[in-house]
């Protein structure tokens, strides 16, 4: 991958509006103090163990690592998580001590944490129960609006206006390497995946979701150290010299 790319912060950090978009796959906006990241996918191994795979706890370092990455770039006073906080849709015991440990951790450094519900998090009500999430400075919310972007995490049909969203995992897979990777324009901003676990959605694939087309999306991939944009998403294939290619707006 060999994107033309500026020099300096601007590269790193590019903006959408009021947010900027950072490495670790996540936004924040300066001004509100508001950070946004989607699709956690915490207890991604205890719902690989009850299926009878052997798999090592990390899905909570990993997440707290990040956080803590993005907290040294851009500091935040709110969390915001566009669904999919957790994988598994059934409550899970070892899940809801993870979270709780994850919201404590929050809590020591009094950061707000707000989680949008997706299509995983239909056990978060009754795992915040339990565990006194609404206590401890935790909301559940179908959708939030920061700075007039309405949060949501995309498993249904798009809200108008300017939208922050997850669910679709989308990654840029080119030249034998796959890279994360933000599709933003003036109104949208589709974050990729959170978790390392969550199966990717190649950009280049023949046939994009409808909120994943659209000639005013750029391609921003994360490199895990800065965001590189790749330019317009429509014609990204044709740039890259491949054949297929996102579906145009309307196929």
């Amino acid at each position: 991958m060999s994107p033309r790319a500026s020099r300096g912060r601007a590269a790193r950090f590019p903006r959408v509006g009021g947010w900027e978009l950072l490495p670790e796959g996540g936004v924040v906006h300066r001004a509100e103090e508001v950070a946004v990241i989607a699709d956690v996918h915490l207890g991604y191994e205890w719902a690989r163990g009850s299926a009878g795979d052997c798999v090592p706890a990390h899905s909570l370092a990993e997440t707290v690592a990040k956080l803590a990455a993005m907290r040294k770039r851009l500091r935040f006073r709110r969390l915001v998580i566009a669904g999919d906080v957790v994988e598994s849709p059934r409550p899970c015991a070892r899940t809801a001590a993870d979270l709780s440990r994850l919201c404590g951790w929050l809590l020591d450094r009094e950061v707000e944490l707000v989680l949008v519900q997706g299509n995983h998090d239909r056990s978060l009500p009754a795992m915040a129960a339990r565990e006194g999430f609404p206590a401890r400075g935790v909301r559940l919310e179908a959708s939030l609006v920061v700075d007039g972007w309405t949060i949501e995490h995309g498993h249904r049909a798009a809200t108008a206006g300017p939208v922050i969203s997850g669910h679709h995992h989308p990654v840029l897979r080119a030249a034998g390497q796959s890279a994360s990777c933000f599709l933003a324009g003036p109104d949208r901003i589709i974050l990729p995946a959170f978790s390392p676990n969550a199966a990717g959605l190649d950009v280049l694939a023949a046939r994009l979701p409808e909120a994943c087309r659209g000639d005013s999306l750029r391609c921003l991939v994360s490199t895990g150290a800065e965001v590189l944009d790749f330019g317009p998403l429509a014609t990204l294939a044709a740039r890259l010299g491949r054949a297929d290619g996102p579906a145009p707006p309307g196929s």
